[in-house]
């Protein structure tokens, strides 16, 4: 493999990895609002999470464990831990918006937000289904480019794209957060919960139908 098919293969994993994770989701929904409440290292910390997470999905995938993390019972089990996870922070986002906390006293710390999205991450089916699918024809798409030697480099630029996006998105949350007043805090901190609780919703509605599938 010569260094020029190494970089290409990085940028077209960077470019997958942004196209992932740009998307309006629970995550990047969470991911601003902790910027705005405890400034970047929050918001990034939360993105962070999510992304250990997905290693741990691409390590499935690479170690071929793919039939077991595709049985329906397993994704029923994921849709509604999932769904419990999003309705406990969108309780979270509503009690701090009508408690009219101020942003230091609503800020968790450091450690419970890469775990939040850590979990919002593992609790999500979808995940599962991205890696079995996306990323398996990923690895394969490398390899046959380069061969086994390919695939560490595109599924590295995913990760590393990924990274570049929850970056930028915290970043912006860092810069806007002077600009928010402690009113439009509230309103936002309560619009996140509405948010998170629709995806909570939506979560419980895909885990009954797994179930009646299964």
């Amino acid at each position: 493999m010569t260094t020029g098919e190494g970089a290409q293969l990085l940028g077209q994993g960077m470019v997958i990895g942004v196209a992932l994770a740009a998307p309006i989701g629970p995550i990047n929904i969470e991911i601003v609002r902790r910027c705005l409440l405890g400034g970047f290292r929050h918001g990034w910390l939360v993105g962070v999470g999510a992304l250990s997470a997905d290693t741990l999905y691409a390590t499935l995938v690479a170690t071929g464990l793919t039939p077991l993390a595709d049985r329906p019972a397993l994704r029923f089990s994921l849709f509604l831990a999932g769904a419990l996870m999003l309705a406990y922070l969108a309780w979270g986002s509503f009690q701090t918006a009508l408690a009219q906390q101020s942003a230091v006293d609503a800020t968790p710390r450091a450690g419970r937000s890469w775990m939040t999205g850590f979990l919002m991450a593992a609790l999500n089916p979808l995940g599962i289904v991205y890696w079995l699918s996306i990323g398996a024809a990923l690895v394969a798409s490398a390899v046959a480019q380069v061969g086994a030697a390919g695939s560490p480099l595109l599924i590295g630029g995913v990760f590393f794209g990924i990274l570049c996006w929850v970056t930028f998105l915290s970043a912006i949350g860092q810069v806007a957060r002077p600009f928010v007043s402690g009113s439009g805090l509230r309103w936002i901190t309560a619009g996140s919960g509405l948010l998170l609780l629709g995806f909570a919703v939506w979560f419980l509605v895909q885990a009954i139908q797994s179930l009646s599938a299964g």
